[in-house]
């Protein structure tokens, strides 16, 4: 997942460094392959007097230090593709999981987006009643929610979908901008029938429902009844991050500009997110950057996967439109119902940005869980279901509307 630039380029850095340890290793094998040879010097007696010498090429016989030329590219070798499952003894439980399957019962259909993108959306639960319309983090797609859902009362009618170039959604035409992106989510409340919809959003999600209810405030209270902010912040998340000071003084010199060169040789750079995936690199940087110790190994390879199957082209284009936007002007008029989750470890949306949130939407409940970081919505997925569930039950928002 890429809420934050630095987060995005540090990934390609870390497959840049394990393209280098593959290229490295390739070189050393070939220079083992390569006959050894010596030159030795011969004196070639012709007649009685006449004495001259000449050079003669013998190969040189294979010993110890030739085996371990050869072992040591084949252990870099290995480390770049297979060194995720050396992590897997470090967290708990094992194999690549099941959480981004989904879940079985779920009506997938498509969208058009208001952004030109064909949305994927998949529907669970009844076909009428209040539903739960979930957004997800930017880089990921739709089957991040899998874990809350799993948590959530049964019957509880829910829609998810993926934004506009992820998961199975189409890319969207022109330019990405929060606005546009914002539209789609419109239309995909505009396609829930027969009952109000709760705005759930992680990240760039909560980032987006802030954009909604900017562009359709008239919806608010009837077609949207409350509003769901986990991990989230009201404006461009350099600011609301980690050494906020450093990464704004980066923003417009180095970060954009880079940005911008990821967009245009995308293959090359998901080719990068796939070696940082394959030899554990990815795992490493989550695990520090965005979980709190909590998470599982199906948790975390889940997530480490989008560094190669989400398009570096279209993830960047996002990342540009998130530093480019701001909502704090909105705060102040959302008049519905609104839970705010944050963790105690984010560091990519500071709990502060959560507390300005709750201290200016009018009708703010908050909710702090611990120990998360910015992936509480998947290593404390039990506890977001639970609060996200009490908070959207009839009697709850109806409490919390008055």
């Amino acid at each position: 997942m890429a809420a934050h630039p630095a987060q995005l380029l540090f990934l390609y850095l870390l497959g840049l460094g394990a393209a280098g340890v593959l290229a490295a290793a390739l070189y050393l094998l070939y220079r083992a392959a390569r006959p050894r040879t010596v030159i030795v010097g011969a004196r070639h007696v012709d007649g009685a007097t006449r004495v001259t010498t000449r050079d003669s090429t013998l190969v040189a016989p294979r010993g110890r230090r030739h085996a371990l030329a050869v072992l040591i590219p084949l252990v870099m070798l290995l480390w770049v593709f297979l060194g995720k499952f050396l992590l897997i003894p470090f967290f708990p439980g094992s194999g690549s999981g099941d959480g981004d399957r989904g879940l079985p019962g779920g009506a997938a259909s498509v969208v058009p987006g208001a952004s030109g993108a064909q949305l994927a959306v998949t529907r669970y639960g009844p076909a009428q009643g209040p539903a739960l319309l979930f957004t997800h983090g930017w880089g990921a797609d739709q089957h991040e929610w899998s874990w809350i859902m799993r948590s959530l009362p049964q019957g509880t009618r829910v829609v998810t979908w993926d934004l506009p170039g992820l998961g199975a959604s189409t890319p969207a035409t022109g330019e990405y901008t929060m606005a546009k992106m914002a539209a789609d989510l419109d239309s995909v409340v505009a396609s829930v029938k027969d009952g109000p919809v709760t705005l759930v959003g992680h990240s760039i999600g909560g980032m987006l429902n802030l954009e909604y209810a900017r562009q359709h405030p008239e919806r608010l209270g009837s077609q949207v009844q409350a509003i769901v902010q986990a991990n989230t912040t009201y404006t461009n998340p350099v600011e609301t991050k980690k050494n906020a000071e450093r990464s704004r003084k980066l923003q417009h010199p180095v970060l954009e500009p880079a940005l911008h060169v990821v967009i245009w040789a995308s293959p090359v750079f998901r080719g990068l997110g796939w070696l940082a995936y394959q030899s554990g690199l990815a795992h490493l940087q989550l695990a520090r950057q965005s979980f709190a110790g909590a998470e599982s190994w199906q948790q975390l390879d889940q997530m480490a996967r989008y560094a190669y199957r989400s398009s570096p082209r279209v993830v960047a284009r996002g990342v540009l439109a998130m530093l480019h936007w701001d909502g704090s002007d909105v705060l102040a008029r959302i008049q519905v119902p609104t839970l705010i989750i944050s963790g105690d470890q984010d560091v990519t949306t500071l709990p502060v940005a959560s507390d300005r949130m709750e201290k200016e939407i009018p009708s703010a409940h908050r909710v702090r869980v611990s120990p998360a970081a910015h992936m509480g919505p998947v290593e404390q997925s039990q506890r977001y279901a639970q609060a996200i569930a009490t908070f959207s039950s009839a009697g709850n928002v109806a409490k919390a509307a008055q």
